[in-house]
């Protein structure tokens, strides 16, 4: 019997193991981040190459997080619902941002004062990959 549950607990702690390092796999790689929307109604479109180099579909079914310029804070991020990445390819998630009035001011300044080439956007969140919590910390110069 004692066997038979060392057996039951090392398969459980392999499998757990196998899903942790499997969600540590995926990577997200920040495109664009392009302004959207109307005068009155603001959007900040933000594009993410999720790469899926495993044999196997992946699903994202949230991410969410905030957009910063130059360490500013501009918008907040959230899309739910199941988007699947095919095995060993690279697929597009396009996210759409809305930002605050303050934000939009604070970047707005930002933009001014910076020389161009030299404005950092930086995205900063998690996203649920298959039941998996992953960080996501990317920084586009712009």
């Amino acid at each position: 019997m004692r066997n038979i549950l060392w057996l039951v607990g090392g398969a459980a702690a392999l499998y757990f193991l196998s899903r942790y390092s499997f969600g540590q796999k995926i990577n997200f790689v920040l495109r664009s981040l392009r302004p959207g929307g109307t005068f009155l109604a603001p959007t900040i479109n933000v594009d993410f190459a999720v790469q899926n180099p495993t044999n196997q579909n992946v699903t994202i079914k949230s991410v969410t997080g905030s957009v910063s310029v130059n360490g500013e804070y501009l918008a907040n991020v959230s899309a739910f619902g199941d988007q699947v990445i095919a095995p060993n390819s690279e697929s597009m998630l396009r996210l759409t941002a809305r930002p605050s009035a303050l934000g939009l001011f604070n970047s707005i300044r930002e933009l001014l004062n910076t020389p161009a080439g030299q404005v950092s956007a930086s995205f900063t969140g998690t996203a649920n990959v298959d039941g998996l919590v992953v960080p996501i910390s990317e920084t586009k110069v712009i």
